[in-house]
């Protein structure tokens, strides 16, 4: 499977960022992936209350557009989503006719307080989401997540016992947080299910106090990265083979040996 990973700088207009993704996106098309994943927030990361979409808002309209004239499937890392007078943190999947697939809201939500006074409540525009979600892309299933998410490794696990090969997680991954657990957490989260992990992150300065970390990378099952982006704005691309993660599992078969206990 032929991947490529945007990392952007979501600045904190809109507009800015959704001509940016446009022009990242179809630079990756050279590549003929068969998966295209953006990041978490990728249009932006603040004003989310204002800015909420429906899932019938034209930009979704336009990913579909695009995902159907180039035949590929796309990965919304995830967008402000207004549901039922709820607005969720949520990752979409387009394939590539153009249809919405499936999608995924934020379980955890990124209510912390960092030592150098950096402080987040998520949970003060979004409401948690309840649901494991699976994608299938060409045959194969792969899990969704998104960024904090990575620190509760039961949803790995659970996602990996229902057969994904691999599961993505879209980040805006702070700078702070990121530094400092970024590589060991996404090798982790590879290493403990025998899976590929897929993590598109933001990176550079988004806006006054607020930076993201970069380096997307892909992991294998053995938890080796595979593929790391750079400090800057990129496509990074990858290719996979998921089928390998049959062989990996059953050498060291955690998913079978796996026990509950009081």
């Amino acid at each position: 499977m032929r991947l490529s990973l945007i990392q952007i700088t979501v600045g904190p207009q809109i507009e800015k960022n959704f001509e940016k993704v446009d022009k990242f996106i179809n630079q990756a098309l050279s590549f003929k992936p068969n998966l295209i994943l953006l990041p978490e927030c990728f249009l932006f990361l603040s004003n989310f209350k204002k800015f909420s979409f429906s899932m019938d808002h034209e930009y979704i309209l336009h990913y579909q557009n695009f995902a159907k004239q180039n035949k590929i499937n796309l990965l919304l890392g995830s967008l402000p989503i207004l549901d039922n007078d709820k607005v969720y943190n949520r990752s979409v999947l387009i394939n590539h006719e153009g249809s919405i697939a499936s999608y995924y809201d934020k379980i955890h939500m990124f209510d912390v307080i960092l030592k150098n006074n950096e402080v987040y409540k998520e949970s003060d525009t979004y409401t948690s989401g309840s649901s494991l979600k699976i994608m299938e892309i060409d045959g194969q299933l792969m899990g969704h997540s998104i960024c904090y998410d990575l620190r509760f490794p039961k949803l790995y696990r659970e996602l990996s016992k229902k057969s994904c090969k691999a599961i993505v997680v879209p980040s805006a991954f702070t700078y702070t947080t990121g530094k400092a657990h970024w590589h060991c957490l996404l090798r982790a989260r590879a290493i403990e299910n025998g899976v590929f992990i897929i993590a598109p992150n933001q990176w550079g300065i988004n806006e006054e106090n607020r930076s993201t970390y970069g380096h997307s990378l892909v992991v294998n099952p053995w938890g080796e990265i595979i593929s790391e982006a750079t400090d800057c704005e990129m496509v990074l691309n990858c290719e996979i083979d998921l089928n390998i993660v049959e062989n990996f599992q059953n050498s060291i078969p955690v998913l079978k040996h796996d026990r509950n206990f009081d």
